[in-house]
């Protein structure tokens, strides 16, 4: 009987801090993009960012399999749900972060800035 519990509270366990570092990384993200005033700060490209979430759904994804070998029915679960709930984000940053970046190299065009993509840039 203890043997479940064990497995039950690592499988939260692995699931909570791979989706506190989900989280951290998203916040990291959002902070250089919307954590300036200057309206000539473009922010960075979401693409490391959604490559380093990548690397939590990786690590569930393993996780999952290999927990289903071992027939480790709740952990595979949670390994499961924590790579699709990662695969998500990852798909919703990718998306606003291209869309945010762009935006803000416009804005940042608008407002003076001399850079070498202001050339080709429309309203």
């Amino acid at each position: 009987m203890s043997g479940r519990t064990d497995r039950g509270c690592a499988a939260a366990a692995l699931a909570g801090a791979e989706l506190a570092a989900v989280v951290v990384i998203f916040l990291s993200w959002s902070l250089g993009t919307y954590g300036s005033w200057d309206p000539q700060h473009v922010g960075p490209r979401a693409g490391g960012y959604v490559t380093a979430m990548g690397a939590v759904a990786g690590l569930a994804a393993v996780a999952a399999v290999a927990a289903a070998a071992r027939r480790a029915r709740r952990f595979a679960w949670s390994q499961a749900v924590v790579f699709g709930v990662v695969a998500a984000v990852m798909a919703g940053t990718h998306t606003v972060g291209t869309r945010e970046y762009e935006q803000r190299q416009r804005e940042a065009c608008q407002a003076g800035l001399h850079a070498s993509y202001c050339t080709g840039l429309t309203n």
